[in-house]
């Protein structure tokens, strides 16, 4: 499978790798540098430092991965926007459950793509991404069919595997420190999650979580 590029293009497109997996990132790395429409500009091992390094060096697109300590997805998406930075954001990984894929595309990620993606397809996703287009793999594609489906059947909100674990978590009083620990992430990222967690529950608080989560029927 040939890769093509935009004929206008007159520079490399730079590529970020921030996987989380040492071994996984490797392999990706391989695969962008022995590809001479690309630039590896740099990897990172956290959330954080991939901020950084988007902040420093601009690439033009970002590979990284569902696990990656510090922010999750959304958080670095909406970091881009708030901070204007154009680097196009692809997610790597077999971590993503549909309402997750679901709600980076819609927060502007160019694509998810899982660990089975071939080298031809992952070359042809990072093109697609820096040319401002979407990228897809076949279980992307099924994922955001069972999650439109699921959301048009049934009006509760959708909450990923961690935003329902924590509401859980709070109806039997848990706090921030102590979910963090329990949940083996940063006190900063289970405030995120609280707070998408609150977004779509349309409350403000703790105790009016638990109380709509009963009345909508996602915990006992």
């Amino acid at each position: 499978m040939s890769v093509v590029v935009d004929p206008i293009r007159t520079h490399a497109i730079g590529v970020l790798i921030a996987t989380g997996e040492p071994l996984f990132g490797d392999a990706v790395e391989r695969v962008v540098r022995q590809c001479a429409l690309f630039q590896f500009v740099g990897g990172a091992a956290d959330a954080r430092a991939a901020l950084e390094r988007l902040r420093s060096l601009r690439p033009d697109v970002a590979l990284l991965g569902p696990s990656l300590p510090g922010l999750d997805g959304r958080q670095v998406l909406d970091r881009l926007r708030i901070e204007e930075i154009a680097t196009r954001l692809v997610f790597v990984g077999d971590d993503f459950d549909d309402g997750t894929t679901y709600d980076l595309l819609a927060a502007g990620a160019a694509g998810v793509l899982s660990k089975t993606t071939s080298r031809d397809q992952l070359r042809d996703a990072i093109v697609r991404a820096a040319e401002g287009r979407e990228c897809f793999s076949d279980e992307t594609l099924a994922a955001l069919t069972r999650e439109i489906r699921l959301r048009n059947d049934d009006d509760r909100p959708r909450l990923s595997p961690r935003e329902h674990e924590i509401l859980k978590r709070i109806a039997k009083g848990e706090g921030p420190i102590a979910m963090a620990r329990a949940m083996h992430m940063g006190h900063s990222t289970v405030k995120t999650h609280c707070r998408h967690l609150f977004d779509k529950l349309g409350v403000s608080d703790r105790a009016a979580a638990v109380a709509e989560g009963m009345r909508r029927g996602l915990i006992d």
